[in-house]
């Protein structure tokens, strides 16, 4: 009989590396034999979910093989499975890129996951760990004690001292009106269907115009799709494109350093116009030259005319926004929890679009293949996006754009990207934790964690031992859809777990 139970729930990428570091943590501390883990994932398989599921050559993961090891402290661990490898499967790796730096399709890195849950599975019954996966939807959590009951859409209540909710990237659900219509999808993945129900001549519209509706636009391609793509978006702004190798640079302005000093000189928390100014003079000292701001503006220009210009740049070693961005990654997070709920809503009021396109590029080698549609007039961006209707009587849908023009499609496909609000996301689970005053909304997106240990905090009831990571923490944190970011936070929260387990601290 074990005395303490953990229970996962979501068995994608973010699971299985829960279940990887909570297995280290566990038998390095002596409290693996008294333990039981149950992993619960909705899907027939774990370790991919819906994006690394997927059989589109053309859905590439829009991060480095070098950061996308599960394993914590191991960050390139995945870039050392890909040296290992068969030439058939080094084949999924594209681009100019060195192994290390490469970026590989999603598929193979569902294969890497997929690998690493069977090792881990197989570990724990050499070490007795014992470990159960349990293929179910989880629906609500009730607390009972100082543990949870957790109910399972078929199966019976389950019951564990400490929940994980790892649930994923949700589908938005800004769009509920048109659910149910054969010609609406609702999310680019899965991708069949998609491919099994537009016609290759059709012309079909994407709202969206960020890496979700890359996606999109690869699925239709490689499945042979010849009809034109359309994009609707608030901003027109398209991702922009990674550079094969980035200059190395070091900073001298927009540092942790130069950022604390505001905290304890003036006493207060930083504003995003301390951040701007820093980040003027970062971009200057990069560049070693002034800067003509008004002349970095990417709103209202072409979205084909940006793409081939970042492609040059990208091609040349990147820019500066790019270069000081990248390079600031592990630093960003610390950053914004500096940042009051002012500040970090004035960010994405003023600066999120651009940050997001910039920080979150996509890689070269698919540039090249949307300069190559734009070229061949089989893609177009329209913005600002104004309203999207559905005409019954055309059976087509209405795309209203700027301010007088208005376009009919007949296939639309929603890719604006998962809800930044937990009360759009599509999750029953998460619903009903919100109705119950269990999970509580942060003002910026997601819910209220606290990111010391990752446990979940509500003013409405009392929570102990329920714990959350990935998307579902969006507001509060800020790099909660990368990996290597993510596998700090489960390895943050499993040794929190694990200590309580070791002094058999239930509370």
């Amino acid at each position: 009989m074990n005395d303490y139970t953990i229970c996962i729930v979501g068995g994608g990428a973010c699971g299985v590396a829960a279940l990887a570091e909570l297995m280290v943590q566990l038998k390095m501390t002596g409290v693996h034999d008294k333990t039981k883990v149950v992993l619960i994932e909705k899907g027939d398989k774990v370790g991919q979910g819906l994006a690394f599921g997927t059989d589109q050559p053309g859905h590439l993961l829009n991060t480095q093989a070098n950061l996308m090891g599960i394993h914590s402290f191991e960050p390139d661990h995945f870039a050392g499975w890909l040296e290992t490898q068969p030439d058939d499967h080094k084949n999924e790796v594209k681009g100019d890129n060195q192994l290390h730096e490469s970026y590989t399709t999603r598929r193979l890195y569902g294969n890497y996951l997929k690998e690493q849950v069977r090792h881990y599975l197989a570990e724990a019954e050499k070490i007795g760990l014992e470990v159960h996966i349990i293929h179910d939807e989880a629906t609500d959590l009730s607390p009972d004690g100082e543990g949870w009951e957790v109910t399972l859409a078929h199966g019976p209540v389950l019951y564990a001292d400490h929940v994980l909710l790892v649930p994923g990237t949700p589908k938005p659900n800004n769009f509920p009106e048109f659910d149910g219509l054969a010609n609406y999808f609702d999310f680019p993945w899965p991708s069949e269907p998609i491919i099994d129900g537009i016609p290759k001549n059709a012309e079909v519209a994407i709202l969206g115009s960020s890496l979700s509706a890359i996606d999109a636009i690869m699925t239709l391609t490689d499945s042979g799709h010849q009809g034109k793509i359309s994009l609707y978006s608030l901003d027109g702004l398209m991702p922009r494109v990674q550079p094969v190798e980035g200059r190395s640079y070091k900073r001298k302005y927009l540092t942790l350093s130069r950022i604390h000093q505001i905290r304890r000189s003036e006493w207060r928390q930083p504003r995003i116009k301390d951040l701007f100014r820093l980040f003027q003079q970062e971009v200057e000292n990069y560049t070693g030259a002034p800067v003509d701001w008004k002349a970095t503006e990417r709103k209202g220009f072409p979205a084909q005319e940006l793409l081939e210009q970042d492609i040059r740049i990208a091609e040349d070693g990147g820019d500066a926004f790019i270069n000081i961005l990248y390079d600031m990654r592990y630093e960003e997070s610390q950053v914004w929890d500096w940042l009051s709920i002012e500040e970090k809503q004035r960010f994405k009021k003023w600066l999120g679009p651009y940050w997001t396109v910039t920080r979150y590029g996509m890689p070269l080698i698919n540039a090249r293949r949307l300069a190559d549609l734009f070229q061949k007039g089989k893609l177009e961006v329209n913005f600002p996006m104004r309203d999207v209707t559905f005409d019954e009587t055309k059976q087509r849908f209405l795309l209203q754009f700027a301010d007088v023009w208005c376009d009919e499609r007949e296939f639309l496909i929603n890719a604006t990207g998962p809800s930044k609000n937990v009360e759009k996301m599509q999750s029953v689970l998460i619903q009903n934790l919100l109705k119950k005053g269990i999970i509580e909304a942060y003002p910026v997106g997601g819910i209220v964690v606290d990111p010391s240990k990752m446990e979940v905090i509500s003013s409405k009831e009392r929570v102990k031992n329920l714990y959350a990571v990935g998307h579902i923490c969006n507001g509060l944190l800020l790099d909660v859809n990368a990996v290597w970011f993510n596998v700090q936070c489960i390895a943050t929260l499993s040794e929190h777990i694990v200590k309580k387990l070791q002094h058999g601290d239930h509370s």
